[in-house]
């Protein structure tokens, strides 16, 4: 017995010999495209199903989320003690862009708002690429981002935590709708054991900036998604199509609505964009964002009234 299995492991081992020889081999599977493969075969919606379905995340406590990221939190703020209306600024996939942040920060205190800006690699030593590619941290992730956030801001001073907005750019965005969806039926983020008891407790209102559209959503903020037509990578008209089937909010308005500003282009807002957004296509759009900073600056003057806070004005 033992001198017939050593018969057939020479015989296997010649045989590998000569399928070596004879230059046949079994090539490995092709890697999966990232985000510009997928912009350029025009495959966005595939690729984004795609790293949907298989998305995983390490578990996690919204104490232990919360403790990473604060030290990486930025607070912009007017003088004085508040409490104010403030928003929770979730960058793009390749993290923050200062300049960009700054501008939207200096934006908000200017009317009497505060904002909080959340920085969701630095704490996990991630860089942009493998973000952007949907490799790690995708929206269903980061959404416990937003949850421990809000947890933290609604414990500060100067935060006034029965009004609140979020405020989210492309993978920001696309946080906050992943978010929603899950609010919905009151199922945790990835990372998460369950829903926290305060959840989306004080958020008045959201602004969308070139982000997703996905499945129906059924919490009661207000959203408004600011969207490019020259959008490489987004799909504006799934958010078309979403306002117009949407069902009716409380009071029979509407939850959902978009403004989309034509030649536009995916991060039009930023007046000085990072390498990476040059090299991605992105023109700052001066139009597009004064229309956009208008809508939402009507949705501030109401969190600001129902705040009890006196309403900024534009600088001149």
């Amino acid at each position: 017995m033992i001198q017939g299995r050593g018969r057939n492991l020479r015989a296997l081992c010649a045989a590998a010999f000569l399928l070596s020889l004879s230059g046949e081999t079994h090539p490995e599977p092709p890697p999966d495209p990232g985000l510009e493969d997928a912009a350029r075969q025009g495959s966005m919606e595939a690729f984004l199903a795609k790293a949907r379905s298989t998305a995983q995340a390490s578990p996690t406590s919204l104490d232990a989320l919360e403790a990473a990221l604060v030290p990486a939190l930025r607070f912009y703020k007017p003088d004085g003690p508040g409490p104010f209306p403030t928003t929770l600024f979730l960058h793009g996939c390749s993290g923050p862009t200062l300049s960009h942040e700054e501008d939207w920060g200096r934006f908000h205190s200017e009317r009497g708002a505060a904002m909080i800006a959340v920085d969701s690699l630095a704490p996990r030593k991630l860089e942009g690429q493998p973000v952007c590619d949907l490799q790690a941290l995708t929206g269903r992730e980061r959404a416990a981002d937003v949850l421990a956030s809000l947890a933290h801001a609604r414990e500060l001073p100067f935060v006034d935590r029965e009004h609140l907005a979020l405020m989210g750019f492309s993978h920001g965005a696309w946080t906050i709708w992943e978010l929603f969806v899950l609010a919905s039926h009151s199922r945790p983020p990835l990372g998460l054991a369950e829903w926290p008891a305060s959840g989306l407790r004080g958020v008045r209102a959201a602004f969308l900036f070139y982000g997703p559209c996905l499945e129906a959503w059924t919490v009661d903020v207000p959203t408004v998604a600011f969207l490019a037509g020259e959008d490489r990578y987004i799909d504006a008209q799934a958010c078309i199509e979403y306002a117009e089937g949407q069902a009716p909010g409380p009071n029979e308005s509407p939850r959902f609505s978009y403004r989309l500003f034509e030649g536009a282009t995916h991060t039009f807002d930023h007046a000085r964009p990072s390498a990476v957004n040059r090299d991605a296509g992105s023109i700052y759009d001066p139009r597009a964002t004064r229309a956009a900073q208008a809508e939402i600056e009507r949705a501030m003057k109401t969190l600001l009234q129902a705040s009890g806070q006196p309403v900024g004005t534009a600088p001149q």
